[in-house]
């Protein structure tokens, strides 16, 4: 047994003598042969450790090179491209536009065709919204109007102020901004460019009423809670007012700055303009609006103070020299909104084809058709609740004049419905909805109306078509 062990250990012997594919060595020197179990045991202890550091070394390596291989087969990492629109952004963008050309309203094109109802500019906005989607923004609007009140104070307005036209109005251009709401969260913003001191020197209109007439339209906006509506002045899209407050002082100041430096850097010739109104339809259709509101505007401004003895040609004549004036301005104002403004959705109140912009009209009348502007006249309502805008001397006999904080406000048709009871008031609200309550606070919750009072306002409802009537602050309501 002896001898067969010892003749084992030599075979081992002889196969550790040569280099080991594992690293280990060969058995020591000084190997003992008088006890070759204990030897050969110690060995192979020896080489199991030695074996067990090598392998979880070489483990390691493996790892480590797992790990470099890993890395080599990963693609460096993509730097981040600038956003293009994707389809979404796309159908986003066509989507919003088709809710603006709901308020819009447009003639037949040049070749007389009407499109099948097709907004014409539509194209020409696309790549606007979309901008303004990438940026992530309340979409933008601009609409060059409410200047001032008519100069005609006597035939078509009744004061300086804004009056139920023009709430009205604001109230149609927020709600066009909360309808983009219901495809896109945040919505729109209509930037009115209030163009007053750009024409008021023109038609004999003080740079004071103007002034108040803006102010006017910032108050309503803000007591009505019209979040939507942004005025911007001249001097504001010039950049005069950055980091200040418009304040009456300042703005009277810089009118005539703005005024200078609109037709030093942005104006049109005469000739320009007259070319662009042989060139292009709405161009043309602006003109001869200006002109139509111009014959009754000037009758009674100091602009037409000496030739109103004039005859009626030479009147006219007149007529026609401050329309032109009124056109190269207006094309200007364009001209700047044009370069301050570029991603805006242009808004029009002039009626025109659609090709580059989207006429709005302000106030829907029952006849359809396109309202005049409510700072060219009165807002008249009538016992169905339609409204119609119409110069005042036209309906001061077949309507009232009814006054709101002690001026005229709207004429309201003449019928015995309204005559109920003097602390009852009536609030025609946008759309078409009338609002009846106590005329004081101290009454509401306990006016009490009566069986025939109660009858009337009931004969009312059923004759205002137009919208929905609304009672509200009596105490018997359940008789209404």
């Amino acid at each position: 047994m002896e001898h067969q062990s010892l003749q084992f250990v030599q075979q081992q012997d002889l196969s550790a003598s040569a280099p080991s594919k594992h690293g280990y060595d060969t058995p020591p020197a000084d190997w003992s042969t008088t006890k070759p179990l204990i030897n050969w045991e110690n060995h192979v202890s020896d080489v199991d450790m030695r074996l067990s550091r090598l392998d979880l070394e070489h483990d390691k390596k493996r790892a480590i090179r797992e790990e470099i291989r890993e890395v080599e087969l990963t693609p460096p990492a993509t730097p981040p491209r600038a956003k293009t629109p994707s389809r979404h952004v796309d159908e986003l963008a066509s989507d919003i536009l088709d809710i603006i050309q709901r308020y819009g309203q447009h003639l037949p094109s040049k070749d007389g065709e009407e499109h099948s109802g097709q907004w014409l500019g539509k194209p020409l906005f696309i790549g606007k919204v979309q901008a303004q989607l990438e940026k992530g923004q309340a979409i933008r609007l601009i609409m060059p109007a409410f200047p001032w009140k008519s100069v005609n104070r006597v035939e078509k307005v009744t004061g300086i102020l804004p009056d139920l036209g023009e709430e009205l109005a604001l109230y149609r251009l927020n709600q066009m901004c909360e309808d983009i709401k219901a495809v896109y969260p945040l919505g729109g913003q209509v930037h009115i460019a209030t163009d007053g001191l750009v024409f008021d020197d023109v038609v004999g209109i003080s740079d004071e009423d103007t002034w108040a007439y803006g102010e006017g339209l910032v108050s309503m906006a803000k007591e009505h809670g019209l979040d939507n509506i942004k005025l911007m002045r001249v001097m504001d899209v010039l950049g005069y007012t950055d980091g200040k407050t418009l304040d009456k002082e300042l703005y009277l100041s810089l009118t005539q700055k703005c005024r200078e430096e609109l037709l030093a850097s942005y104006g049109r010739t005469e000739e320009e303009v007259r070319q662009m109104m042989k060139d292009d339809p709405d161009t043309l259709l602006t003109y001869c609006g200006f002109i139509r509101f111009l014959e009754s505007d000037l009758k009674f401004s100091p602009i037409t103070a000496d030739s109103k003895a004039m005859s009626g040609h030479k009147y006219r004549k007149t007529v026609k020299k401050v329309a032109i004036q009124m056109m190269i301005r207006a094309e200007s104002f364009t001209k700047l909104l044009q370069a301050r403004c570029p991603e805006y959705v242009r808004l029009s109140i002039h009626p025109s084809t659609g090709s580059v912009k989207l006429s709005v009209p302000l106030i829907i009348q029952a006849s359809g058709d396109f309202p005049r502007s409510p700072w060219h006249s009165s807002l008249a309502l009538s016992v169905n609740g339609a409204y119609t805008t119409v110069h005042s001397k036209d309906v001061k006999e077949s309507h009232d004049l009814i006054t709101r904080d002690g001026r005229g406000y709207y004429f309201r048709e003449k019928s015995d419905l309204w005559e109920v009871d003097e602390e009852i008031v009536y609030e025609p609200r946008y759309p078409n909805q009338l609002l009846i309550k106590p005329s004081r606070a101290e009454l509401f919750g306990n006016k009490v109306l009566t069986a025939q009072q109660a009858e009337r306002l009931a004969a009312l409802k059923a004759a205002h078509t137009a919208g929905p009537v609304i009672a509200t602050g009596f105490a018997n309501m359940n008789d209404l």
